[in-house]
């Protein structure tokens, strides 16, 4: 992997740059120019990481989608241009964590919405093969479980619902086909409060809703035959249990290293001077609500959001509400989370952010700017930028997306 990227660094830091200083070329389909400052190797590193969009399969990347998670590669460059351990604050899905695991490095992810973090975990745990077995055999018996329940729920009509375990969410008839519903209580009732379960099951929730996408919270009216969701969730269980052995092999049996996950506001975290890095992708401004569009988990798996739907940073209905009291808001919340993120470095530690600018009500919002600042009140040194536009097929338009590393004195 080593060898890939250096190669990838070596062709993309052209003599151009020691001419110009600004790197210009064609990108890929449908994307705009670059921009390159600061130190040639680490600016390529930057761009190259801003470029990635292959997919990747390598341990446990792809197991459960989470909305604008960063490209595993990516995440893997980033990570090259620092050293010991990492701390992502706002670590969603857990991509950088499992890139952490795969480099031999220590990592901490915080995330304050808690299917974030139930996510990340289940990405991040080194399991055995007794492990792997055990969650296999949980997943074959609830989902013969549920395709007997789905069934004679389909055969009945739809309408009998006599075989339902417990309660359900109140939302679930309207966003699932009634043998759906049947099939996911007969699920949660077998595999009960076991986290590898539960993250397997949150992986399909989705998928088996009328929902129109992981990002957009329309419901649908697409028909999915009974027995779906119990094939659906027995093969992702199989599925992430291969993904966890590719994940321990990848590792090495016995490693010590280790991936922490807490809930935690990334504004607000304890830890001082103890990362070599922090390698991260805050929410863009006005682009996402996080937590809302994480409701059907809330409701199946019963998890409380707290305190998340308020706390969240950058959401997109508060800009929808109030443009300039958001704006205000993101970059209050931009000061403190770049504020900690430095006190959480050691001194000659790397903060390696990827940010993209909002656009609401078809105009943009800079992120670039208030994180800069942030970072140089904090008195970390801008080292590289790199700035690519993506083509947002959402806004019509192309985004900026920028890369930028910061080093503490």
């Amino acid at each position: 992997m080593a060898s890939r990227r250096s190669e990838r660094r070596a062709a993309v830091a052209s003599p151009e740059w020691a001419e110009t200083g600004v790197l210009r070329q064609a990108l890929s389909q449908r994307s705009g120019d670059v921009l390159r400052e600061g130190d040639a190797t680490a600016s390529a590193v930057l761009e190259g990481a801003l470029r990635n969009r292959e997919r990747v399969e390598r341990a446990t990347h792809g197991f459960h989608a989470y909305p604008a998670g960063l490209h595993p590669d990516a995440a893997a460059e980033l990570l090259s241009l620092g050293q010991g351990p990492v701390l992502d604050p706002f670590c969603g899905g857990g991509t950088i964590l499992v890139e952490a695991l795969l480099a031999g490095r220590d990592s901490l992810g915080c995330d304050i919405n808690p299917v974030a973090t139930l996510v990340a975990r289940a990405r991040t745990t080194l399991t055995t093969e007794s492990e792997r077995t055990a969650l296999r055999s949980l997943a074959r018996k609830a989902a013969d479980a549920a395709r007997v329940a789905g069934q004679a729920c389909f055969l009945a009509g739809g309408r009998d619902t006599s075989m339902l375990r417990a309660p359900v969410p109140e939302l679930a008839w309207d966003w699932f086909d009634p043998w759906a519903v049947v099939e996911l209580d007969a699920i949660r009732a077998v595999i009960g409060n076991d986290p590898m379960a539960r993250a397997v099951l949150s992986s399909i929730l989705v998928k088996v809703s009328k929902r129109e996408s992981e990002t957009a919270n329309r419901c649908g009216t697409e028909v999915r035959p009974p027995t779906t969701t119990a094939t659906l969730f027995h093969k992702r269980a199989r599925e992430f249990a291969r993904q966890l052995e590719d994940l321990e092999k990848l590792v090495g049996t016995g490693a010590t290293v280790r991936a922490r996950v807490h809930r935690e506001d990334a504004r607000e975290l304890r830890e001082r001077n103890a990362f070599g890095m922090v390698v991260t992708s805050p929410p863009y401004p006005g682009v996402y609500d996080y937590v809302p569009l994480q409701q059907l988990r809330h409701a199946w798996l019963g998890i409380d959001p707290g305190n998340s739907v308020r706390d969240e940073v950058g959401s997109r209905r508060a800009f929808r509400a109030d443009r300039a009291t958001a704006l205000a808001a993101w970059r209050a919340d931009t000061q403190r989370w770049v504020r900690i993120a430095s006190k959480a470095l050691l001194p000659g530690g790397h903060l390696a952010v990827v940010i993209g600018d909002g656009i609401v009500g078809g105009r943009p919002v800079d992120s670039l700017g208030p994180v800069g600042e942030s970072a140089h009140a904090e008195g970390l040194v801008r080292v590289a930028r790199a700035t690519v536009e993506r083509w947002d097929d959402g806004a019509d338009r192309m985004r900026p997306e920028h890369a930028v590393l910061y080093q503490k004195g």
